[in-house]
């Protein structure tokens, strides 16, 4: 502290006509501590600051240098960096960032730099000081400088100070400023995408501004795509890729920039990266690089055009690739690949074309494997919702049945407890059975499937597998081709109480789907115990009297009470004066059938 103090005492001595070596002096003793924030704290406190401006300000380049660079070592301590700001320092420093000499730029932008280092009042000092401006004509000029060592010292200071002036800050406050800047950024990622730490700052930088809604607007209508393909093509760092890959995560979530990323190469260039990271893992990294760069890849496919453009007819080579991850040793490659089958089946004429090459094959191959209890959850949600989307199209719900689907699918409804799973199961099942009279018989033949079913219809814990579980009965019912044995143990089993609760739903072909299956239902198995501990004329009632279902949805409502009508003690257990009274409104209405079915069901009831 004695040395320190002497030094502190020079300065003050000499501070009407600076020298640098007091300044280096103090630089050096400084670096020497193991930990400078109490020495720096009572450097402040005694009246250094002051001398730091004289310094700075003197016509000695070499002692502005120092001066500055002292500078850039108080503002390191969180305590110091207001004394900085509240000294006059930041337009003195802001000043000398257009220096000619290198050495005097460099440690202004240092000190800058720390000052604003999660500091907002430094922020807020520097763009009150003309500090964006200068910094970027500083980026600028910087740029083309020769590839010396101060040169790139100076141009990574520049980009750390800018990363830190524009993290967690709004704007910059000029969009043609910050329109400028987006170009000197490309810029410094074209001319040294193989560095380590200046593509760091300048893709951070690019991911501050793209956390604004103009700096957004500004990044992704200059179409960045080019630089951040060659970054992720010739950067082997894994903090430099893991930086870009988050970057284009943070920007695909813009629609059109789906599209640019699919058109402009980055979905190959990350494919690279994961065969690079999978092949070579060079650091911890390699296993979240790889997952971010899964992620990435689903992210754009999940755009309809980008999609298209990956799939490329089937023949795009990150669509092949896609389908070699299926079969891959590592996880996070299985379930992107599951994923990504599942985005490229969201149109019919994929879906056809993907099952013709085999794809369903894969697929329930994989999840063979994984068909128990004790599969991997995330990879049997991806698997499900790809083999979903491909059972969707017409012509390849009888394929997946011959492929053997419902040998894979059926054990998980007995042995799965997962209920995103459970959701993805029971939509997938129901998909593949329409029209499919074989396949739907035996999953309606399945005593413990259904009462599986039946279970889940009541389930309150995820309201979507209960409405799945009733829609799953209903299609069963549908499609079974009336075969009284399987209608009767569905009944047997429960099914009718769900189908009602599912009558009363909110959504109009949900409404339908059950009215269907219930005139089945009725036409098959009347008797009165069928209905008399379900809560059918309180939920007949309710949509009788709803005025917005549709007459085609309604004369099917009013189709099943004439089914059960059949049956006299049946209809006896759910007749009310409500219901009466619905039926009797319904009589006079506007629609011809729904008025001629109520006319016969009013004199049944």
């Amino acid at each position: 502290m004695e040395e320190l103090t002497a030094s502190l005492e020079k300065m003050r001595v000499e501070s009407g006509n600076p020298t640098p070596e007091p300044f280096e002096k103090l630089i050096n003793q400084l670096h020497e501590l193991e930990d400078s924030t109490t020495v720096c704290e009572e450097l402040v406190a005694g009246g250094i600051l002051p001398l730091t401006v004289a310094a700075i300000q003197s016509s000695s380049l070499e002692a502005q240098a120092k001066g500055a660079e002292l500078v850039a070592e108080l503002a390191k301590v969180e305590s110091c960096r207001l004394g900085c700001v509240t000294g006059g320092l930041v337009p003195i420093l802001v000043e000398k960032m257009s220096s000619s000499n290198t050495k005097v730029a460099l440690q202004a932008c240092r000190a800058l730099g720390n000052i604003c280092y999660e500091h907002d009042g430094g922020r807020v000092s520097v763009m009150e000081s003309g500090g964006a401006s200068q910094l970027l004509s500083l980026l600028q000029r910087a740029a083309n400088l020769p590839n010396t060592a101060d040169d790139h010292q100076l141009r990574l200071v520049a980009t750390g100070f800018l990363l830190n002036l524009l993290n967690s800050y709004d704007t910059v406050q000029d969009q043609s400023m910050e329109a400028e800047l987006v170009d000197v950024l490309c810029e410094y990622l074209d001319k040294f995408a193989e560095d380590e730490d200046i593509p760091t700052h300048v893709l951070l930088s690019l991911t501050c501004m793209a956390d604004t809604e103009v700096g957004r607007g500004l990044v992704v209508s200059r179409d960045i795509t080019p630089q951040l393909v060659r970054v992720l093509r010739i950067n082997e760092s894994p903090e430099v890729t893991e930086t870009c890959l988050e970057l284009v995560t943070n920007l695909a979530e813009t629609e059109c920039v789906k599209t640019q990323v699919a058109q402009g190469g980055v979905c190959e260039a990350v494919v690279e990266v994961v065969r690079r990271h999978r092949n070579n893992p060079s650091s911890d990294l390699s296993p979240p690089i790889i997952k971010t760069a899964t992620d990435l890849i689903v992210l754009i496919l999940v755009g309809d055009e980008s999609m298209g453009i990956v799939y490329s007819n089937g023949s795009g080579s990150v669509y092949q690739e896609l389908l070699d991850w299926l079969t891959s040793d590592l996880e996070d490659l299985q379930i992107a690949g599951a994923l990504a089958m599942g985005n490229f089946a969201r149109s019919d004429a994929h879906c056809i074309q993907m099952v013709e090459s085999g794809i369903a094959e894969k697929l329930l191959k994989v999840l063979s494997s994984h068909n128990s209890g004790e599969g991997d959850i995330r990879l049997q949600h991806a698997l499900l919702s790809a083999l979903r989307n491909l059972s969707i199209a017409k012509e390849n719900k009888p394929v997946l049945v011959n492929q053997g689907a419902l040998d894979v699918l059926l054990p998980m409804a007995t042995a799965i407890e997962t209920f995103p799973v459970v959701f993805k199961l029971l939509a997938t099942l129901r998909m593949i059975i329409d029209g499919q009279t074989e396949a739907a018989l035996k999953v309606g033949s399945s005593s413990e499937v259904v009462g599986r079913l039946v279970g889940w219809c009541g389930t309150t814990d995820h309201p979507g597998v209960q409405g799945e579980s009733s829609r799953l009965l209903a299609w069963i019912i549908k499609n079974c081709g009336g075969d009284s044995s399987v209608i009767t143990s569905l009944a047997s089993a429960g099914c009718v109480a769900p189908l009602v609760l599912m009558l009363g739903s909110e959504h109009a072909v949900m409404v339908n789907e059950a009215a269907l299956a219930l005139v089945l239902v009725f036409g098959t198995v009347v008797t009165g115990n069928v209905v008399e501990k379900t809560k059918l004329p309180e939920v007949v009632t309710f949509v009788l009297k709803n005025p917005y279902l549709p007459p085609e949805i309604m004369s099917n409502v009013l189709s099943m009470m004439t089914a059960l009508s059949a049956n006299e003690p049946a209809l006896e257990s759910v007749k009310t004066d409500d219901m009466r009274a619905a039926v009797e409104e319904l009589a006079t209405h506007s629609n011809e059938q729904v008025k001629t079915l109520a006319v016969a069901l009013k004199e049944k009831l």
